[in-house]
């Protein structure tokens, strides 16, 4: 796994760009890419994202709070195979009370393929009570909305 810098070098970050080259383990019989793979890597690049944009996992995992998922949407397109370059983009898509939704595209440059589109809503939760909670104004500060997809580096960006 490789970290790319975001796709849009403003302070915001609105989106980020995760790099990762596809390992021999990542296969499965099917010989294509097994399909965890593909949540695995969309939580890797929130997870880079939010550290982007200032969140310090750690330090709220100290105060017992915490981004938890409560639901995800994976459409798959195009297989991914060993030895494949591709990228994990990802925006958060809106932000409530209590949850924001994420949404991400996996793409292979190499062809212009988009292997699988994401959606994932998380909630915000007190660790400790186990119970969801308003989303604290830090964290919503440094989000950026893209209430519509960035475009992929080989579209039109007029």
């Amino acid at each position: 796994m490789n970290d790319s810098p975001p796709g849009n070098p403003t302070s915001a970050f609105p989106y980020f760009d995760l790099s990762h080259h596809v390992a021999d383990d990542e296969i499965d019989a099917q010989q294509h890419v097994h399909n965890l793979r593909y949540l695995q890597w969309s939580l890797w690049a929130a997870g880079k994202h939010t550290a982007a944009i200032g969140w310090d996992a750690q330090e709220a995992l100290a105060r017992n709070v915490g981004w938890v998922v409560r639901e995800h949407s994976i459409q798959y397109r195009v297989a991914a195979l060993a030895g494949d370059d591709i990228v994990v983009r990802t925006w958060v898509a809106d932000l409530q009370r209590f949850a924001s939704r994420r949404k991400y595209v996996i793409f292979r440059p190499a062809d212009r393929a988009v292997l699988a589109r994401i959606e994932t809503r998380w909630v915000f939760v007190d660790l400790q009570r186990h119970k969801v909670m308003p989303i604290p104004d830090e964290a919503r500060q440094s989000s950026t909305i893209l209430d519509q997809p960035p475009p992929l580096p080989w579209e039109n960006q007029d």
